[in-house]
């Protein structure tokens, strides 16, 4: 599966309140919000690659700072 495809994939089942993540956190309204919005910039058609690897290296970032995990 290519990247645009993940990302369609996760464009068609956002983060939606009450998602529990590895660590058990689980997520608010707008900590989804937020990590769904990174999801729908780096899925935007015409994007450089460098840009969408950086939107993709945030997101994760974001993912793993709100779940409490102690390295990025």
């Amino acid at each position: 599966m290519t990247k645009q495809e993940r990302l369609a994939c996760a464009l068609a089942r956002p983060l939606s309140a009450g998602y529990v993540t590895h660590t058990g956190h689980v997520m608010t309204a707008g900590e989804c919000a937020s990590y769904n919005r990174y999801t729908t910039e780096a899925a935007r058609p015409h994007i450089s690659d460098d840009a969408r690897e950086f939107l993709l290296n945030q997101r994760h970032e974001f993912f793993v700072r709100i779940s409490g995990g102690d390295h990025v």
